[in-house]
């Protein structure tokens, strides 16, 4: 096979872009947390309809790098299919929180886990069950860290770690986001 020129500039730029792309939306989805905390749920859900864009527009740039990397015939191929990549954490706030008002408002861990699974497991990606640290899927892990966020928001209350409890507002989102 001939060589081909800039190769390595191309490979580079390509990886550049997927990265600066990855921060943009970790940015934008940070920005439409805020929004959403302010009670700006107009902009907040503009934010996150783009953010949504770029995932997509990000999940083509990885899909020109696997075309690239065949072309300039690298012998491993990287598995990193548009499905292969894990949904956001923001993606899974509305969601933990229909679970919740489909288990009558609270929950322990293990039953918002499985009632999440339930719902989700058609729209989770290869990604999000990958294996963590602590042989945790990375689901269960994002389920875990979104907690956090969510009291932050008020859509959770924090009387009790043991105990997921939905609150007014967070109602007010599974409803708003409900399918």
């Amino acid at each position: 096979m001939a060589a081909i020129p800039n190769k390595r500039a191309v490979s580079q730029a390509l990886k550049s872009t997927r990265r600066a792309l990855k921060q943009t939306i970790k940015e934008l989805n940070q920005s439409a947390a805020d929004l959403a905390r302010k009670g700006a749920y107009e902009r907040a859900e503009e934010a996150m309809s783009k953010g949504r864009e770029l995932m997509h527009f990000r999940e083509e740039i990885v899909g020109v790098e696997k075309k690239w990397k065949q072309m300039c015939g690298s012998g491993h191929s990287q598995n990193k299919a548009s499905n292969d990549v894990a949904l956001a954490a923001w993606q899974y706030y509305a969601p933990i929180a229909r679970s919740l008002v489909a288990l009558g408002g609270k929950a322990s861990l293990t039953d918002l886990e499985a009632e999440f699974i339930r719902q989700m497991e058609p729209r989770l990606r290869a990604g999000d069950h990958s294996q963590m640290a602590g042989g945790r899927e990375h689901w269960q892990v994002l389920i875990r860290r979104a907690r956090k966020h969510m009291v932050k928001e008020g859509w959770i209350l924090s009387k009790n770690n043991k105990l997921w409890e939905i609150s007014t507002s967070g109602r007010q989102v599974a409803e708003k986001q409900g399918e």
